[in-house]
């Protein structure tokens, strides 16, 4: 394998395969108006494979003096572009929009959530106050021994757990903390652990990603384990308060 510094072309639709290629060291990016340049050091086998699967328009090894050499021919053609190169891993930098309700952020990303056609077991509720309450109170405490909730101040409340009580609301997916609506997956696709530190969660927190992207984070602090008399004193405080 001819083992050389190499370089791609893609179009802008293709921003969400720039993602697999995350963890890969030494990758750089030049950002142009027209279509994304991706170059790095020399690739081994495995990078090697990574790359041809990539939705390139061309693919290209880099010469000394920055002449680019397509993959499948043995004369250059063109050179790397002149424009700023900056780090993979700087540019795919997932900095959220504005939250929603509990979260920070102040920024705006590349990420974005987008349909998933792969099932998924759901386990996280968003629900209604009085939904929780009317169920809980009734339910067994081992079935509410899967479960912890937390209430928000509009009377909203988000049970974890599987299976999930069998009530109205909207399911959610978590993975490792980063929850979205069932049917639901974000591109690019980078591990959860990398989206988890940017939403600067604490173990046990819970983001709630929506599909517009705006999220709400719920700390580790507000969540207790579900009960009979939990339940209680969370109606019992939210109709106190409520005006």
């Amino acid at each position: 394998m001819n083992r050389r510094p190499w370089a791609m072309c893609l179009g802008k639709a293709d921003l969400p395969a720039i993602g697999r290629l995350w963890q890969v060291p030494g990758i750089e990016v030049c950002d142009l108006p027209d279509r994304i340049w991706l170059r790095g050091p020399a690739q081994d086998e495995e990078l090697d494979r990574r790359l041809a699967a990539m939705p390139a328009t061309e693919r290209f090894y880099v010469l000394g003096d920055g002449q680019l050499q397509p993959v499948t021919s043995q004369l250059p053609m063109g050179w790397l572009p002149t424009g700023a190169w900056v780090p993979l891993r700087q540019w795919l930098a997932v900095q959220l929009p504005a939250a929603g309700l509990g979260g920070q952020s102040d920024q705006c990303v590349p990420m974005v959530l987008v349909r998933s056609a792969r099932p998924t077991n759901a386990s996280v509720l968003l629900t209604t106050l009085d939904c929780w309450a009317a169920y809980a109170v009734e339910a067994p405490q081992v079935r509410l021994d899967r479960w912890r909730f937390a209430v928000a101040d509009d009377g909203r409340v988000i049970i974890c757990g599987q299976p999930l009580p069998p009530l109205p609301g909207s399911r959610w997916v978590d993975r490792e903390g980063i929850a979205v609506p069932a049917g639901w997956h974000w591109s690019p696709p980078v591990e959860p652990s990398i989206v988890r530190a940017v939403f600067r969660l604490q173990p046990g927190d819970l983001a709630l990603w929506q599909t517009d992207g705006t999220w709400q984070r719920i700390l580790a602090a507000d969540f207790v384990p579900a009960s009979r008399a939990a339940v209680r004193v969370s109606l019992e405080g939210f109709q106190h308060a409520a005006p």
